[in-house]
């Protein structure tokens, strides 16, 4: 290999990197747009008089979003134009942003945007997986999950802190957020330019998708469990962000919004750093028993919030993050092994459309079950359809989970890089 050569393979290495990075940081920045609002929930409760199912309403309309958004991604053909939809949606997620500011003082505005945000955050997903399996491979198939789990926990504590200690926290924290799209959009339209002819020649659909006719797609037990086991780590998500905060200051009588919010934060903090440890350990957690822990962190949670006692709460927060992150991505990795670059978006968008949706139905239940009977009815019926749903995936999976070679490495959930995941 000449000079010449090397220096021009180096080039193309570092260029796929960059677009790697940045199309990361990307769906992660629109990401903490998603769960900005999830601490001032309580603050718009209470200027408004909203009810927990008004809040859990609200919640679940970026869900529903989510659902129509997968749904139109994973049956055309737009994935092809991943270059195009992924700025896009950031220019979408900054039209979301000026909604919610308006929705300080109306409801309505809060809907609004509230949609407009799932619906980019929908579009960036399938986008977002698709150039990142263009630009790193292998190492890029769970971007969803690493993406997802990081912009929800800077979310959280952006929307926590802002609410709590900044001045007019309704408008502040949206505009912080508009700065740091336009920060990231900037970036990633210079990484996207510099690959377009890595872009170009990956965004073209192969005639046959390996995805189709891979062992697990043939297997529709094996594909039920992925799906199963991805809803069991996502729809945490949607309890722990759209209910758990109101709970818990209901349960505790507490007014701070950092009490709120505490619960949820200590969730995605376990769910981020926890493959550092596991990596540290080389070790790695099997998909059995994460769903121990997401049920065991489900019955701590549940009891906690009955018993008003919030160190159960958190205990089972603890576990649920500790579960959370690595069903996730078992369950994406299991659907999408061996796709190519246009096919990883579709499935991806499919596979979340699916676990935003059912997340969705849950939020709107727990919600209705807290309204008529209150927070710790609608906490103990979130518990026991945890321990129910966890159950049957565990025998859906028995024997046909396909285990990682090695543990799975902290890059899984590192912020602004490339998930490795067998």
């Amino acid at each position: 290999m000449t000079a010449h050569t090397e220096s021009a393979v180096r080039v193309v290495a570092r260029r796929r990197r960059m677009l790697g990075a940045a199309t990361a940081a990307t769906f992660a920045a629109l990401v903490v747009g998603s769960n900005v609002p999830g601490p001032l929930l309580p603050m718009y409760a209470d200027r408004m008089a909203l009810s927990t199912f008004t809040v859990s309403a609200l919640f679940a309309t970026y869900l529903v979003a989510l659902v129509v958004t997968f749904t139109v991604m994973a049956r055309t053909h737009l994935t092809r134009y991943a270059w195009l939809l992924l700025p896009g949606s950031v220019a979408g997620g900054i039209v979301a942003d000026v909604a919610l500011m308006m929705g300080g003082d109306s409801v309505v505005a809060l809907f609004v945007g509230r949609y407009l945000t799932g619906t980019c955050v929908g579009v960036a997903t399938g986008a977002a997986a698709t150039i990142a399996v263009a630009a790193r491979g292998e190492k890029g198939r769970t971007i969803a999950a690493s993406g997802a789990i990081f912009g929800s926990f800077v979310g959280l504590i952006l929307g926590a802190v802002v609410a709590e200690y900044l001045p007019g926290p309704t408008t502040t924290v949206y505009l912080i957020h508009m700065g740091l799209l336009v920060t990231v959009v900037a970036v990633l339209v210079i990484a996207l330019y510099r690959s377009r002819e890595i872009l170009r020649a990956a965004l073209v659909e192969p005639v046959v998708v390996g995805a189709e006719v891979s062992t697990t797609e043939r297997d529709a037990r094996a594909r039920a469990a992925g799906y199963g086991i991805g809803l069991a780590g996502w729809a945490i998500g949607g309890i722990a962000v759209g209910i758990l905060p109101t709970a818990v200051r209901e349960q505790t009588g507490s007014s701070s919004l950092i009490v709120g919010a505490l619960a949820p934060v200590v969730l995605l903090s376990i769910a981020w750093l926890s493959p550092f440890v596991f990596t540290a350990l080389r070790t790695a957690l099997r998909p059995i028993q994460s769903l121990i822990l997401i049920a065991a962190g489900a019955i701590l949670c549940a009891a906690g919030v009955l018993a008003s006692n919030l160190m159960l709460v958190l205990a089972g927060c603890v576990c649920w993050g500790l579960g959370q992150g690595f069903a996730y991505a078992c369950g994406l990795r299991i659907l999408t092994r061996g796709a190519s670059a246009v096919e990883q978006g579709r499935i991806a968008s499919r596979f979340a459309s699916f676990s935003y949706g059912l997340t969705a139905v849950l939020a709107l239940v727990t919600g209705a079950v807290s309204t008529a009977w209150g927070s710790a009815a609608g906490m103990a019926t979130a518990g026991v359809v945890f321990v129910v749903l966890c159950s049957v995936v565990a025998l859906l999976g028995h024997g046909r989970w396909e285990v990682s070679a090695e543990p799975l490495g902290p890059e899984l959930l590192q912020p602004g890089s490339i998930t490795r995941v067998q």
